[in-house]
């Protein structure tokens, strides 16, 4: 596999830095934004407790007067006691969240035909929702089964809706077979695809590895690999080759 990839590391667990976007969020999106928190999150679950603070960031981003992007359903993760922080700074986590939005729309506009995009997330990821995707793109994310459940009732709940014209499939990351599973699902690796990689739960070295290693088994030549690494991972030989 030969696959371009675009990794930058930051202090803290979020690491891409970037800049303009081809998504603007139409003005009934922001009067939609869910601005109370309804989830009773589970405080014993640390996989739970990182994709609701991730998702807290995404709420108070939403709510500056200037947001970089605006995420409609992330109020609906966190915890009833978090309000709207007009004074929110922006966090780096919200950079590399823009960076992966802008490029992830920039490539799938530019593929025909049947366009492939594999999320690795916390499980609450909300880009299959507030993404204006085009027609024929089909949507992987690979994530703890047990907070995606939890997130997928929860955006039901609000009303949120995958675009008719594309389709959506959850992977668990806990399993042996994702790279089989994905295929059985759809994706097919003579076919263009973008891999970005923002939430995941990722120990140790060898978890990173292995996900490179689905990545090189199922991506066909030119495709794209993008997103953020943990600050632990970037003083690795491999979190150096790769970023």
């Amino acid at each position: 596999m030969e696959c371009l990839a675009g990794f930058v590391i930051l202090p803290t667990a979020a690491s891409p830095i970037m800049r303009s976007s081809l998504f603007c969020a139409p003005k009934k999106y922001r009067n939609a934004v869910v601005v109370s928190a309804k989830l009773q999150h589970n405080d014993d679950d640390p996989l739970f407790r990182a994709a609701v603070s991730r998702a807290s960031l995404r709420f108070q981003e939403t709510h500056r007067p200037e947001p970089l992007f605006v995420d409609p359903y992330a109020g609906c993760f966190v915890p009833l006691s978090v309000e709207a922080d007009m004074k929110h700074q922006l966090h780096q986590y919200c950079l590399a969240t823009k960076f992966i939005d802008d490029k992830l729309l920039t490539t799938t506009n530019n593929i025909d035909g049947l366009k492939q995009v594999v999320l690795l997330t916390d499980g609450m990821d909300t880009r299959p929702y507030r993404l204006n995707w085009p027609t024929s793109t089909i949507i992987f994310d690979i994530s703890p089964e047990r907070v995606f459940k939890k997130a997928a009732q929860k955006l039901e709940d609000v009303g949120a809706k995958i675009p008719r014209s594309c389709l959506f499939f959850h992977v668990p990351s806990e399993s042996p077979y994702i790279q089989q599973t994905l295929c059985s699902k759809g994706f097919t690796g003579n076919r263009p695809s973008i891999w970005a990689f923002q939430g995941l739960p990722v120990m140790t070295l060898a978890s990173f590895e292995e996900f490179l290693s689905i990545v090189s088994n199922l991506a066909m030549k030119g495709c794209l690999l993008l997103g953020e690494l943990p600050a632990w991972l970037a003083e690795t030989e491999v979190g150096i080759k790769v970023n």
